[in-house]
């Protein structure tokens, strides 16, 4: 059984980032001196990835400021240099790719924002628009990169047709969004395995979180199965999906029957004991036992034996130690003692 241990989202920037950045809009810097400083910051976050013994190594994600931007915004416009056609532009694109930015919400009761995708026309092949908000040139060094993309339930769920947002759709409109968007995103999962990342995790925090909140229905389940026998299997690639921001225990049996390598597990919300009464043969099984969404830092002992614990009784095809989700909730140095805290339970397992 192989275990590792990785991030799983994007990474808090540090303070000389936030004030470059400021400086910029307020005109007393430039962008060339923000772009210097996310290559600088993004170099050091790789580095210490790498030093700590991570089994996979990810982009900070300094140029994305939501999950959702680089499906909203559709592809690529930084070469459009002058700002009065640029508006013009995205609305063309956007209304041909069938998606564009809207209202600015919270993000899962979160101190972070995002906006919401407007949804039109999805019959498009459209990919790649991922991959200039990363750094694949420091990715793909070693063969080890890993990419986050949004799955297609998550990306309906907070979507918007209209005034109506995804769940008022009727059932078989849903349906009918859910296999474009899946479609969508299978291309774009492609066209980052082609050029070097082999391993992508899809996000579905609504999923965790709707069971949470007593919501989930049949019908999402039944949507999210038909979104991953789209997009969970691509070749040469591993596929794990992963859910935070709610308790996932009551339908382990279900996501453990989903068209996926691999399921990561917000372990903050669902109980040890619920990851144990399953098995998960054949699969790879990761377990965000890391709490991203807090400073206190862990006890390396104890996470090493909690996953001596599902080793045994879980015997999953891979089992994987990450954070429950992103750093970036924490900050530059929460972010770099999570980092650290991974490498040395690690160490522990090992002994």
């Amino acid at each position: 059984m192989k275990v590792g241990a990785y991030l799983t989202g994007a990474f808090g920037q540090s303070q000389v980032l936030y004030d470059t950045r400021n400086a910029a809009k307020r005109g007393r810097g430039s962008p060339e001196q923000v772009t210097a400083q996310i290559l600088a910051d993004t170099q050091d976050v790789i580095s210490r990835q790498k030093a700590a013994g991570l089994s996979f190594v990810i982009d900070p994600m300094f140029r994305i400021y939501h999950l959702l931007q680089p499906l909203a915004e559709g592809v690529p416009l930084e070469h459009i240099k002058d700002p009065k056609y640029r508006e013009l532009v995205q609305q063309v694109l956007a209304e041909y790719f069938g998606i564009k930015e809207g209202p600015q919400e919270n993000w899962f009761n979160n101190n972070v924002f995002f906006r919401r995708p407007i949804i039109g026309n999805l019959k498009t092949s459209a990919a790649g628009f991922t991959i200039s908000y990363l750094h694949p040139e420091l990715l793909l060094r070693d063969g080890k990169a890993m990419a986050v993309l949004p799955s297609p339930y998550t990306a309906m769920a907070l979507s918007m047709y209209g005034n109506k947002n995804g769940y008022e759709l009727p059932v078989e409109e849903q349906r009918s969004v859910i296999a474009d968007l899946a479609q969508l995103l299978r291309a774009e999962a492609i066209s980052l395995a082609n050029r070097g990342f082999k391993r992508i995790q899809f996000d579905e925090p609504a999923i965790a979180h709707r069971q949470s909140l007593g919501s989930l229905t049949k019908n999402d389940l039944r949507l999210l199965e038909l979104a991953m026998k789209y997009c969970g299997v691509i070749d040469n690639t591993t596929v794990m999906l992963n859910f935070y921001f709610g308790d996932v225990g009551p339908i382990i049996p279900n996501i453990c029957d989903l068209s996926v390598d691999g399921i990561n597990i917000d372990m903050t919300e669902t109980r040890l004991d619920a990851v144990l009464n399953h098995r998960f043969d054949g699969m790879e099984l990761a377990l965000g036992l890391v709490d991203a969404r807090s400073t206190n830092p862990e006890n390396p002992q104890d996470l090493a034996q909690k996953l001596r614990r599902v080793a045994d009784l879980s015997a999953p095809k891979a089992l994987w130690l990450t954070p429950n989700t992103g750093t970036e909730y924490i900050g530059w140095s929460g972010g770099l003692e999570k980092i650290a805290i991974l490498g040395q339970a690690m160490k522990e397992f090992e002994k």
